[in-house]
């Protein structure tokens, strides 16, 4: 059987990702900073789907976790490496402007997004051919102040990718700009600006996050499932593409 890996995917978006390789008949290994919570993921993917589920603790911020990391699913995955989909936690400091964020904000986000991001991208040279998935937020189009660490940072991705895809055409790299899902992360960030703002979380979320898109909600879980199957199952000529998955949620092209 192939074997997909995911990082950052106890919960949230790439737990989502995760799940779909898993229904789609993918063995994986996934990644995040919670031991105990990549444990509990892999067992309920593995049992949930019949497939093989190996859950590894991951710092993405840390070269020597994201080392380790790499070092372990070489030993795993062997050749049958298929996908592989980079997705991330969010600054630590977030919501935070780019006036409030520190030096160590900014060194944090560069290494979290931009640092591992590089290092996994050529890890992977040697399990070509691979379909690699980027996820990062529609937000690097349209920066919001209260993600402005994150959204800059995070605007060298589609240099890498296209970079990546030009270089090593087999790695068949893209980056999916995410519209917004009702996610931990979001829940908790959107909840911090909800309070400082004096609404209620429902209300703010209503107000704005839904608003945002002309279909008048966030996206869906399943949607982001079908999305994920989709671009790994696309054709080979779909490398270097920066995609836009936000429910024309960006005013931007």
């Amino acid at each position: 059987m192939p074997w997909g890996i995911v990082t950052a995917s106890s919960r949230g978006v790439g737990f989502t990702a995760a799940k779909a390789l898993a229904k789609a008949g993918y063995n994986l290994v996934i990644g995040s900073r919670s031991e105990d919570r990549i444990k509990a993921a892999a067992r309920r993917l593995a049992e949930e789907y019949r497939v093989d589920v190996i859950g590894i603790r991951l710092d993405l911020k840390s070269e020597g976790s994201l080392e380790a990391f790499l070092s372990r699913a070489d030993e795993i995955v062997g050749e049958e490496l298929e996908v592989f989909v980079v997705n991330y936690g969010n600054p630590s400091c977030e919501p935070c402007t780019v006036f409030e964020a520190s030096w160590e904000d900014w060194l944090e986000a560069a290494s979290m997004y931009l640092a591992s991001t590089a290092r996994i991208l050529s890890w992977l040279r040697r399990h070509k051919p691979v379909r690699t998935i980027i996820i990062s937020s529609f937000t690097v189009r349209e920066p919001h102040p209260p993600l402005g660490v994150a959204d800059t940072v995070r605007q060298g991705l589609s240099v890498l990718v296209r970079l990546a895809a030009r270089e090593e055409p087999e790695l068949r790299p893209v980056l999916l700009l995410l519209g917004s899902f009702k996610t931990p992360g979001a829940i908790k960030t959107i909840g911090r600006l909800a309070g400082e703002a004096g609404f209620s979380f429902e209300e703010y979320w209503r107000r704005y996050v839904d608003s945002l898109s002309p279909l008048g909600r966030s996206g869906r879980l399943d949607e982001l499932e079908d999305m994920i199957l989709l671009l790994v199952r696309a054709p080979a000529y779909l490398t270097g593409a920066t995609i836009l998955f936000d429910g024309a949620s960006s005013r931007c092209i």
